[in-house]
């Protein structure tokens, strides 16, 4: 019998965070679930739904607001089981996920097992649009195998394809390796990059999906991916992360924009080709997730997402050269 612990930090979002629990029903086997409620308490009603749920419990207050990294550690102290599965409080895992991931916990080779998320159901027109621009590449990159399905069969991964939002790591695999605890975004990466360091076999498989809800509005989804753009910059600045043209291309699209003010022809051309690429990407990928009227709204999202990401970028790089 394989044992596991469960590690979710709770920020008030208890609505979801019932549905993520009532997913968490493995048959037969031994868990743990731990549950880091980060600057603000639970409610009296939550708690006692908690506690009569058929787990060992383990329930950890932080009066103060943590770092998502210095959480997880606290959390990670607490962890008894033989594997530890992260997942956030506003995703829950889909039918079949169970069978497909206990088989895999008891196979030697594997250290580090995650896979993709998708589209929670009964989320709002902007959610689902940013649900679909999240799994383009010329949204998020080489990272975009974590919001979609990549191929049909197991393979071996790194951080590009695997995220703390969808994650099972043996304890035994861990030894010192801690999340950093001076990042407010991006944590995983460098926890990740710790783990393929020190040989680690590390997995993504497609089918192993869990469905999350995602920002209702642009206005919140602003300050999460300046941040992601931000901390990418510092932890590949800091020589932490694998250092790749790939992540550059955020700020440099930010730069081009300059060419506006000096040859606005070309501007314009660019802004053109840009355009339709995007549109077409945008127009395949609704239609594949069965959204077409998103089209227009994936496009936006599509702009505002490597816009705002290769500010962060940018402003890392500045604040350092200014520092200096």
């Amino acid at each position: 019998m394989i044992s596991f612990s469960a590690l979710i930090i709770a920020q008030g979002k208890e609505e979801l965070l019932t549905k993520c629990l009532d997913s968490l029903r493995p048959n037969g086997e031994k868990w743990q679930l731990v549950i880091v409620a980060n600057g603000q308490r639970l409610s009296e009603e939550f708690e006692a739904y908690l506690r009569e749920m058929p787990v060992e419990l383990t329930l950890i207050y932080s009066e103060v607001l943590l770092t998502p990294g210095k959480a997880r550690n606290l959390g990670l102290e607490s962890c008894l089981g033989e594997w530890i599965f992260f997942i956030h409080e506003d995703s829950y895992v889909l039918p079949h996920y169970w069978e497909v991931v206990l088989p895999l916990l008891k196979e030697p080779k594997m250290d580090v097992i995650g896979g993709p998320d998708t589209a929670a159901a009964g989320m709002n027109f902007f959610s689902r649009g940013l649900a679909v621009a999240l799994s383009s590449p010329f949204c998020t990159g080489t990272t975009f195998a974590r919001h979609r399905k990549l191929g049909r069969k197991m393979v071996f991964a790194d951080e590009e394809k695997l995220s703390a939002g969808n994650l099972w790591v043996r304890k035994a695999a861990l030894g010192e390796i801690k999340f950093p605890e001076d990042y407010t975004r991006s944590e995983d990466i460098l926890f990740l990059q710790k783990l393929s360091a020190h040989h680690s076999g590390m997995f993504y498989h497609p089918r192993l999906m869990v469905a999350r809800y995602r920002h209702e509005n642009i206005l919140t989804l602003f300050a999460p991916i300046f941040r992601s753009g931000y901390f990418r910059s510092r932890s590949m600045r800091e020589n932490l992360s694998r250092d790749t043209l790939a992540f550059w291309l955020p700020s440099v699209f930010v730069l081009l924009h300059l060419i506006y003010f000096f040859r606005p022809e070309v501007f314009k051309s660019l802004t053109q080709l840009y355009l339709g690429i995007i549109l077409a990407v945008s127009l395949g990928l609704s239609v594949k997730n069965r959204s077409f009227f998103s089209t227009p709204l994936v496009v936006v999202l599509h702009y505002f997402i490597v816009f705002t990401y290769g500010l962060g970028f940018l402003a890392e790089r500045f604040k350092r050269l200014l520092g200096k």
